[in-house]
């Protein structure tokens, strides 16, 4: 990597180094605290490794990356011209599009790229989340263990989602990868020539901006809904069973789970570097496309504010 993007993506990386840390330390944690005989037993059949804590540090600082990847590319290649192409199909002479100039940022912003990706994989694997999806993907040892003998089921509940996050955070990536390169090639509608002369308000949006906020309904307050009846649903957990052995462990079990969020977050990094490499050779091949389907013209936005009359 030049170092001109190496300076580019160097925050990024040393968080990445860090969320790697991170996950040792705390595995080597769980392993002292949760598993203190011996080697811990296997998480899914999945994954070619009997160490529970070694597969939730391959989820996390590998496979989840990977699946990001995978998701960021066939949304760009594949999802991104369907839905542009969808978009002026389905309005017509409705709406009027143009390519507004490329935008010459110099940093990558983590947050604002990945969060509500992050939060639609999350509510995604909820939908899954059920015992029996549960026993079907976790290794019936890990099971037994965590709930019969030690009676953690915060901590099983959050293994059975990292597996499933494999598959919904590839997911939503792949969704929220169009409104990243969609954003980023300018293709912009209005409605300003429709409604110029009415008393409706004129509309300037971007198509990636138009497909985010149909995807945000599925990553925003179903999360937070979703999030408080599971928290319910722990602590009635953990009240149930005061006195078991191992349920004192349930709360820094729903601790590390409500960070979930956060920690999935820098997950989206290798994903969020690869997007900003590969920018303008995406954002050249989206353009080629909108020029196939009639948009040519280059949108200048701009607009003046005026103090209004004064009465006397």
């Amino acid at each position: 990597m030049p170092k001109s993007k190496l300076s580019r993506y160097r925050n990024l990386l040393i968080y990445y180094v860090l969320y790697i840390i991170f996950w040792f330390i705390l595995t080597s944690i769980l392993r002292s605290v949760i598993f203190p005989h011996g080697t811990p037993v296997a998480l899914t059949n999945f994954i070619p490794v009997d160490d529970v804590l070694i597969e939730l540090i391959l989820v996390f600082v590998l496979i989840l990356p990977i699946s990001g990847i995978i998701g960021t590319f066939l949304g760009g290649y594949i999802l991104s011209p369907i839905i542009m192409i969808f978009h002026k199909g389905f309005y017509k002479s409705s709406k009027f599009y143009g390519i507004q100039s490329e935008s010459n940022g110099e940093k990558v912003k983590l947050l604002r790229s990945s969060v509500y990706a992050v939060l639609m994989a999350i509510n995604l694997s909820f939908y899954f989340l059920t015992p029996e999806i549960i026993s079907m993907i976790l290794d019936a040892n890990v099971i037994s263990d965590l709930t019969v003998a030690l009676k953690i089921p915060v901590f099983l509940r959050l293994l059975g989602q990292t597996i499933l996050l494999i598959l919904t955070f590839g997911a939503s990536t792949l969704l929220f990868s169009p409104v990243w390169l969609l954003k980023d090639s300018g293709i912009i509608f209005t409605t300003k020539e429709k409604v110029e002369n009415s008393n409706e308000h004129i509309l300037i949006k971007s198509i990636g901006e138009w497909f985010q906020t149909l995807l945000k309904g599925y990553a925003g307050i179903g999360v937070i809904l979703t999030y408080t009846i599971v928290i319910l649903d722990s602590v009635t957990l953990y009240i149930d069973n005061i006195g078991q052995p191992g349920n004192i462990l349930n709360v820094p079990s729903l601790i590390l789970w409500l960070g979930l969020p956060f920690y999935l977050i820098f997950s989206t990094i290798p994903a969020v570097i690869v997007h900003d490499l590969i920018k303008k050779r995406r954002i050249n091949y989206i353009r080629k496309i909108a020029e196939k389907i009639g948009i040519r013209d280059i949108a200048i936005v701009s607009f003046e504010l005026k103090k209004p009359n004064s009465k006397s």
